[in-house]
């Protein structure tokens, strides 16, 4: 069996690299839907940023599931039971993918219907409240991921 350590770090990166990933990809998709909606109508900038910020909040996310869990990396480290090292280190792996595939997938959705959302505004402002619900969803996405990767990490 590999080193509980070596799992714990793996889980780790995951969470931080993927939901960096998926903030960069969401913000990367959202941008330029915001910017061309702004050119056209600036007095939609406001509304069409929030998927920006949302698009970030998932790196945020993940850099709390990685720090939490490296907080954890000493119990594991003077665990004198393998078997408990194990199952903590393992948690904390499944934490890391489970946060970072749930923010990379949130990712993607916020990019997509962002951008779709800053030219739905553009066009017709009185559409705000209805096509930003799709943003918000994908988000939620993300804050599922962050609960279940949350318990995962605080049990082991």
């Amino acid at each position: 069996m590999a080193d509980p350590i070596l799992w714990a770090s793996l889980g780790i990166s995951l969470s931080i690299s993927l939901a960096a990933i998926g903030a960069g990809l969401g913000i990367g998709i959202t941008g330029p839907g915001v910017a061309g909606a702004t050119t056209e109508r600036p007095e939609v900038f406001a509304r069409s940023f929030i998927a920006v910020v949302l698009a970030e909040a998932l790196a945020i996310y993940g850099l709390v599931v990685a720090l939490l869990a490296v907080f954890k990396l000493p119990t594991i480290a003077s665990s004198t039971d393998a078997t408990a090292a194990a199952n903590s280190a393992f948690r904390i792996f499944a934490a890391g993918l489970a946060m970072g595939g749930g923010a990379l997938g949130a990712g993607f959705g916020i990019g997509t219907s962002g951008s779709a959302m800053a030219s739905a505004t553009a066009e017709k402002s009185e559409l705000y409240s209805k096509v930003v619900i799709p943003v918000i969803l994908s988000e939620a996405l993300a804050i599922y991921s962050l609960i279940i990767a949350l318990l995962l990490v605080l049990q082991a």
